[in-house]
């Protein structure tokens, strides 16, 4: 990644040496380009990165604050792979590594610069400035770096919502600049209409992550979410078919992998009382979830959730039963690459008598890609739009 503040050797995590995605974009490099362009950083300033994937604007910050003896900037991320990738990047360009902060904490301003890449969830995005605008200085600027086809109306009207006149750069290579603050004769929102005054005032007040909750009465079940969790409204589809066809069992050691809520960890614990179960996502809002549905569902003494890279740090042969329900995109970019190497993973994890289920929309053909690891596979129903696979090796 070449721009003003420097050349960046960056790679997507997991590293692949195939790969044919960049860890960064035009955009990216536009913001990077605009920080140098307009003088931005100096020995004092104080960075605020959000929702970066894989640390590339994070480590040309880092480079130049280190080149001006200031301070390290900070990464706020929902994703575990986010901070992996701001390890393996900063490491592979000689780099200190920027400060980490997991979305479901706050990060502790004052900061005087705010790179926000903007979340395809719109929950996320508004409790992500509930809980930032606090921790600004009065005359700090943040800047919104994106591409053109995915700045539409609604996130336009959401921001302006939240943080009064928002203004744009004009566009480069498909990308573009969105801005917030005082910096630059750029309006603040105190400045926008008492409607955007009352909103930044109510803002201010929040620095606990936002949250959602609801009853699953018929499996005697409450859930609680933050607003990184997917599906954080209701049951999600996938899900509730896959709960309807659960295994038979018995288990001893499980694992939810792409765990989410827990619900499928928290329904395997409750079924198989003596089983353990480990619940993994890569998503920090998503662990800290399910641990809170675990206790508040009685059964956190047999359950434990952590963030990871997939199965990455789970020993070889150590689970009798995978339970997955397996994303089909990260953030924008669509791809079975993560389902891919879910598939791969568990069958490494997976005793030899072990069970994999899969729960996946029917087009995506799950059944027929599971025999590349699986001698074993088949369908345990269905559904007009899902199907519940059965993988054994």
């Amino acid at each position: 990644m070449i721009s003003a503040l420097g050349e960046l050797v960056v790679a997507r995590v997991p590293y692949s040496a195939n790969e044919t995605l960049q860890a960064f974009d035009q955009a990216d490099v536009l913001a990077l380009e605009y920080l140098q362009a307009e003088a931005l950083l100096n020995t004092q300033s104080r960075v605020l990165m959000v929702n970066e994937p894989f640390g590339a604007i994070t480590c040309g910050v880092t480079k130049a604050m280190v080149a001006l003896d200031g301070s390290l900037p900070t990464l706020w991320s929902d994703s575990h792979i986010a901070h992996l990738g701001l390890q393996h990047n900063a490491y592979a360009n000689q780099l200190p590594l920027a400060h980490f902060v997991p979305a479901q904490k706050t990060p502790q301003g004052p900061f005087d610069l705010v790179l926000f890449r903007l979340p395809k969830s719109h929950a996320l995005l508004r409790d992500q400035l509930q809980r930032i605008l606090s921790q600004l200085t009065p005359s700090a600027l943040i800047i919104m770096p994106i591409m053109v086809k995915h700045m539409d109306k609604a996130v336009y009207q959401l921001l302006e919502s939240l943080l009064g006149t928002v203004t744009t750069s004009l566009a480069r290579k498909k990308a573009r600049l969105v801005f917030a603050g005082n910096h630059g004769g750029i309006n603040a929102a105190s400045n926008a209409g008492s409607n955007a005054r009352e909103n930044k005032a109510a803002l201010k007040q929040t620095l606990k992550p936002a949250e959602t909750s609801w009853e699953l009465p018929s499996y005697g079940l409450f859930l609680h979410h933050f607003s990184g969790v997917f599906s954080r409204t209701k049951l999600d589809p996938g899900a509730q078919v896959l709960l309807h066809l659960f295994p038979k069992g018995p288990f001893q050691r499980i694992i939810d992998l792409g765990c989410g809520n827990g619900i499928q960890a928290i329904v395997a614990a409750k079924k198989w009382p003596q089983c353990e179960v480990i619940g993994i996502d890569e998503s920090y809002m998503a662990v800290a979830s399910a641990t809170i549905n675990a206790t508040a569902n009685g059964v956190a003494a047999q359950c434990a959730f952590i963030a990871g890279d997939c199965l990455t740090e789970i020993p070889s042969q150590s689970a009798d039963l995978i339970l997955c329900n397996p994303p089909f995109h990260q953030e924008r970019v669509m791809g079975d690459q993560i389902a891919m190497r879910m598939f791969a993973q568990a069958a490494q994890v997976l005793t030899a008598s072990g069970e994999f289920w899969v729960v996946g929309n029917r087009h995506l053909g799950y059944h027929a890609k599971l025999k590349r690891w699986f001698s074993r596979v088949e369908q345990v129903g269905g559904h007009p739009k899902f199907v519940v696979l059965k993988a054994q090796l």
